[in-house]
Order: C-alpha cells, then structure tokens, then sequence
C-alpha cells in the first residue's frame, strides 16, 4: 500500500504474509507486524520536500509517479528484490519550462500504447497537459531477466527520452483534478470546469471525445479492466458512469428524423 503525505513524501506501506486472508482478530494481532518505509531521496536536500496531490503506479514498470504542489513529478522504483534499494530516479516540471506556466502538478498518470512505449501525463493547476515519454532502458531494466536499475551521473538522463515532451491540447478550463489510463495509448482527463475529456495520446495528442454535465467541482475519475466504462464522482455525491460496452441503439423509423 502505498501513500502519498502532505509532508512530500511516500510512503510504502508492507503487510504480514497472508494477512488479508486472515479473519479480523487475526488482522488485529498481525498490525504491529506492518512495516512503513519513507521513500526518499537518499541525500538530504536543502529545500523542504513539496506536499503530494496525486500519484499513480505502474506495476509494469514498478514505478511510482507523484505530483507536487511546486509542479514537480516524481519517480520512484519499488522493486521488491535484494539488488536495488527503494528509490527516486529522478523529476520533471513541465510548469517551469518556458513552455508551460507555473503552476502545481494536480495530477499524474502512466500510460502505454500497443508497442508497449510508456509515457507520463501530468495535469496542472492551471489546465495544462504535459506528456513526456519514457526512456527505452527503464523500460528494459524492469524486464524478468535484468535485475539491474538503471543509474546515471547526470539526473534524469535516462529516465526520459529526449525531446519527447508533448503538450495536450485544448486546454481544460480549471484544474485537472484526476487523471485515468487505458492500454492503446488513451488518457481521460476530468478537471474543475466538469468536463471529462478522452484523448489518444499516440503518435501524437488528439482530444476524440468531450463530456460535460457537472455543475460543481468534480472528484475523481477511473476505468474499469475492459476499458469500457469510465465512473467518475463530484462535490454533488453523485458517481456517473459512461457505459461503451454496448452498441448503440439504430432507430429506423423515418418518422423520428
């Protein structure tokens, strides 16, 4: 389990072996047995770390992406094994770059097209959308054969491709508050001017599909394991969901038209 703290940092939280098969008293004696770990950098740094507003993981990748309030992403490895330490591989700002605006990292989501090409999407405070794609090499190092993580003397060197950095178009109107992913390389976006948008990340960013209806601040927004149904909720308790699973009703009365 993991949690992300208004303190900046993450926090991985490990339980007893077969603990959620154990019945509640047994659950109850078994808690002293949890394990919290603070997944840091490993260097003390002279500024404060910045409060976490979102994050995501890629279980594929065994990844962690976290959205600052100072507008920075951060990446982190959770491999579970004897030859790499729990660690930050680096960050990303796209809303200090002379592209984008200043503003907070709202929120953060992997995702990968059909060629198996990670990228992260980052939402800001301020609308924008920012992708940039994953460097081959983490890619590989998070393969079943390699057991090696990728290191560099230069930050971020080989965490990100190289001039890979895409804005998402059209804007939202207010903060893009959740972010959600799909194989096939799409993002759906929903943000404070109560749309939710689909967008087809590759090759290149295309909005496919907008859709509006909340009157006050939304919450947020995921999709189910076909992909076919996208359940988001607002400040209005209510949870909405967008059914794609079945075809479309075909009228064929002309009297309709």
């Amino acid at each position: 389990l993991f949690v992300g703290g208004n303190d900046g940092y993450l926090r991985m939280i490990t339980f007893p072996n077969d603990f959620f098969g154990m019945d509640f008293e047994e659950m109850k004696s078994e808690v002293e047995n949890m394990t919290v770990t603070i997944i840091k950098e490993e260097e003390e740094v002279q500024q404060p770390p910045s409060p976490i507003l979102s994050f995501d993981i890629c279980e594929e990748l065994e990844m962690v992406a976290t959205a600052h309030a100072n507008g920075n992403v951060c990446f982190y490895s959770v491999r579970d094994d004897d030859s790499h330490h729990h660690a930050l591989l680096g960050t990303w700002n796209p809303f200090t770059s002379a592209e984008g605006g200043k503003s907070h990292a709202r929120s953060v989501a992997f995702v990968t097209n059909e060629s198996k090409q990670w990228s992260i999407v980052a939402g800001g405070g301020n609308g924008e959308m920012w992708l940039q794609d994953i460097h081959s090499s983490v890619i590989e190092a998070s393969g079943g054969n390699n057991n090696k993580q990728p290191t560099t003397d230069k930050p971020n060197m080989q965490l990100f491709m190289e001039n890979s950095v895409q804005a998402i178009k059209p804007n939202h109107q207010g903060p893009v508050i959740g972010l959600a992913s799909r194989p096939g390389g799409i993002i759906v976006s929903i943000a404070h001017d109560g749309i939710l948008r689909i967008t087809q990340t590759f090759p290149t960013p295309k909005a496919l599909l907008g859709l509006g209806g909340y009157k006050v601040w939304v919450g947020s927004v995921c999709i189910d394991s076909e992909g076919k149904r996208l359940i988001s909720d607002g400040r209005d308790d209510v949870v909405v969901v967008h059914d794609f699973s079945k075809e479309p009703e075909v009228n064929d009365d002309d009297s309709d038209l």
